[in-house]
């Protein structure tokens, strides 16, 4: 009774505050406790609610602020907004958490279709089961008229190497970070490519990075036009990239993401190395179970532009040491579902996110690249573990591979780039993750990673030769 009493006169209260109105109303008491009529009170406004009738009826009056107290303003700013809220108060949504609807992030803009390069239209997104890269690359740089910047990871791709050299020629200042294992090839009976020698013997501005380790590498595929236009992607400068593989590639050309890529492309470019005649000695091996210390960390970009649930997101991060925790927080972040197609997986951080993410309820579908899980016991794991895994080979099921590194979160976020899952990938190689929430980005990969699924087949006791292998004998840092 007591408590009754306290909810009709915090009604009373309120309807005491302002000058009388004709309308009238009926109206429902709370259900649940308030608890005072100091309590916090959720906003409310004129409203029915066809609960408990008094009679006489109550007035209800039209909240002036003019013939409020002093205290009024403040009341008046907390008043709900709709006829729906000022119910739920009523219908003890008091007694309840803050039920009110969080407020939601604006929408973003599509990004459109293409992106202007000196009056040439470059695509906004390319994945290589639709459209030649190769070309689209061929024709950014035909269009450059004073700087690219590259870093690639290797280049075997005669028409583009032809493209650079007739922009040298020009006029262009062409700068490329090559991957030091592509100009000083490592593995066995590995040679150097004819069009990696074909720059050399130009005169290119060019340099040669490596990774951190044995195996680290620059895996990069960056490309910045006239300072106005970005390319990256998964997609390496090759013949193989180009004709079998699985690969995505995009051109942006907002000016804080080229900003960011730039700072971070003078930073490799001002740790890379003058490329000697000969070729330097090998790094020494560190023994199995010794601390692997990686490589000191790469500049960051400090914005952070990209709404996902909750959680803010730069536009791009990089490696060593910059990528992993985003992926984190973003496999953590998602509600409903995320598809991931990836070329190589060895992260315990990110493995384990993934399985917290299937044990809360997401939907979680993984696309593998079928060469790499067949010596990777890290990437066997999931398929040993409950997930929706599916392995993939090239665009024709035999020569290539699934070459893509992305993934979609719920339908509204992706994070694409060069960088792979791997524990290489964040300590001893220089990389980049790019995060997208342009709806027709979001839409343009979520098609992709279809189509991708819809050719690839679930994995069968064979497809896993066994232990874990040694790196040398595959792909696992591409």
């Amino acid at each position: 009774m007591v408590n009754t009493l306290r909810r009709f006169a915090v009604i009373a209260g309120l309807l005491s505050l302002a000058s009388p109105s004709p309308a009238q109303m009926r109206t429902s008491l709370p259900v649940a406790p308030v608890g005072g009529i100091s309590a916090p009170l959720t906003p409310f406004t004129q409203f029915a609610a066809p609960a408990l009738s008094f009679s006489p009826s109550l007035t209800a009056p039209s909240l002036s602020p003019a013939l409020m107290p002093s205290a009024a303003p403040a009341l008046a700013a907390a008043l709900p907004v709709s006829v729906e809220q000022g119910r739920s108060f009523f219908d003890g949504a008091a007694a309840k958490p803050d039920m009110r609807p969080a407020s939601l992030t604006p929408a973003r803009a599509p990004r459109g279709e293409t992106v202007a390069l000196n009056d040439i239209a470059l695509p906004a997104r390319m994945f290589s089961d639709q459209t030649s890269i190769a070309g689209e690359l061929i024709r950014a740089i035909d269009a450059s008229r004073v700087s690219i910047d590259i870093a690639i990871h290797g280049l075997a791709l005669r028409e583009v190497a032809a493209a650079l050299v007739r922009a040298k020629n020009r006029g262009v200042k062409v700068r490329v970070v090559m991957n030091q294992t592509h100009v000083f090839p490592e593995k066995q009976r590995a040679t150097r490519s004819a069009e990696v020698q074909l720059l050399m013997d130009q005169g290119f501005e060019m340099k040669m990075l490596r990774g951190g380790d044995m195996f680290g590498i620059m895996h990069n595929k960056i490309a910045i036009f006239d300072e106005q236009v970005l390319e990256t992607g998964s997609y390496n400068w090759t013949h193989a990239a180009d004709v079998w593989h699985w690969e995505n590639a995009m051109f942006h050309a907002d000016q804080a993401r080229i900003k960011a890529y730039q700072a971070y492309w003078d930073w490799m470019w001002s740790i890379s190395l003058n490329i000697p005649s000969q070729a330097p000695a090998l790094p020494t091996p560190i023994p199995e179970g010794e601390p692997h210390p990686g490589l000191p960390p790469a500049p960051q970009d400090d914005a952070r532009p990209v709404q996902f649930n909750g959680e803010a997101f730069p536009a791009q991060a990089f490696s060593p040491g910059g990528v992993t925790a985003h992926l984190v927080r973003a496999i953590d972040a998602a509600k409903a579902s995320i598809d991931l197609a990836n070329f190589s997986f060895t992260s315990e951080e990110l493995r384990d996110a993934l399985l917290r993410a299937k044990e809360r309820g997401v939907k979680v579908r993984i696309v593998f690249d079928a060469d790499q899980y067949k010596f990777l016991s890290e990437m066997r794991w999931f398929a040993d573990n409950g997930f929706d895994l599916l392995l993939s080979r090239g665009k024709d099921g035999d020569k290539g591979v699934m070459h893509n590194k992305f993934a979609v979160f719920d339908g509204a976020l992706v994070e694409a780039g060069s960088f792979n899952w791997t524990r290489n990938g964040e300590k001893n190689n220089y990389e980049n993750a790019i995060f997208l929430d342009a709806p027709d980005d979001v839409a343009g990969y979520a098609a992709y990673f279809s189509r991708i699924r819809a050719q690839a087949k679930a994995p069968e006791p064979g497809d896993h030769a066994g232990p874990h292998a040694a790196p040398a004998d595959f792909h696992l840092r591409h």
